[in-house]
Order: C-alpha cells, then sequence, then structure tokens
C-alpha cells in the first residue's frame, strides 16, 4: 500500500514546533506509523459529525486531522492537550 502524505497547517506546525523534544518524537513516531496505514496499532477516534475528522491520542496530546482516503492525504489541522469533552466541539470547526 502507498504512503499516505502528511500536510501540517500552521497552527498543527507552530505547537509542534514548541513541543519538548522527546513529546515531537513521540508525535513524529506515531504520525510516521499513522502515514504507513497501520491505523489499527493507534488510539484513533472518528470525530462525531465530522466527514473525514479524526483524533488521534499520543500520550497527554491530541492530534487532530482530516484524513482523505482518495487523495491519500492526511492533514494536521491542531495539536493540543485534552482538558474537558468539549475539547472537540470547540476544535470542530477546524475539521474542513
Amino acid at each position: 500500500m502507498p504512503q499516505l502524505r502528511l500536510e501540517f497547517r500552521g497552527r498543527a506546525f507552530k505547537i509542534l514546533k514548541s513541543l519538548p523534544r522527546e513529546t515531537q518524537m513521540e508525535i513524529n513516531t506515531d504520525l510516521n506509523i499513522l502515514c504507513l496505514g497501520r491505523f489499527n496499532e493507534l488510539d484513533i477516534r472518528k470525530i462525531q459529525g465530522t466527514e473525514s475528522g479524526y483524533r488521534m491520542r499520543v500520550g497527554r496530546w491530541r492530534i487532530l486531522f482530516n484524513l482523505f482516503s482518495k487523495e491519500r492525504k492526511i492533514d494536521v489541522v491542531d495539536i493540543f492537550l485534552k482538558k474537558s469533552g468539549s475539547d472537540y466541539q470547540k476544535r470542530k470547526s477546524l475539521l474542513k
């Protein structure tokens, strides 16, 4: 299976670069697994009410992304620490 292309929106890239190196490496490792299409190895959930929105859990961090299977592309839109259940509702507008 061909690898998925990974793209970052400015917000997500800026947050990733501001994280401690160890956290960056954990997130990058899981994103590489995601790009290889090995979804069952990761903690991924579909975001309710979106067509292509998903979240991936990496330790305490959450990575919000759109998965475009026809284009074979992953669009990382946000990286954040989950504090409450409404965190996803607040960010749902980013998943377009």
